[in-house]
């Protein structure tokens, strides 16, 4: 059994409701010899258990982000734009922004 059948079959199981016990018995009479270990099926059905189930990102503690907007990073290629040999420090000073939101 391939990596791939593996992951999808151990999924499916987990997906429909299924304890562990009963993925490895189906994986058995599926694939026979070339089955999991019942401690592998285990194994990796805790991976998915425990797993973050999306891909959002898990909020975070401390204050959001205010400085790197739509209109700061305009500002900022602007500035570039406009004399290209400024140095970070003058953008500060031109900007009125700090020096690492225009880093």
């Amino acid at each position: 059994m391939d990596k791939k059948t593996k992951q999808v079959c151990i999924k499916f199981c987990f997906k429909t409701g299924k304890s562990a016990s009963e993925t490895y018995e189906l994986l058995k009479t599926a694939f026979g010899d070339k089955c999991l270990s019942r401690s592998n099926v285990f194994i990796w059905f805790n991976r998915l258990k425990y797993v973050r189930k999306s891909d959002e990102d898990d909020p975070q503690s401390g204050r959001p982000s205010t400085s790197k907007t739509n209109e700061n990073i305009v500002k900022v290629r602007d500035s570039m734009r406009s004399d290209c040999r400024f140095t970070i420090r003058e953008m500060v000073d031109e900007l009125n922004l700090s020096f690492y939101t225009v880093q």
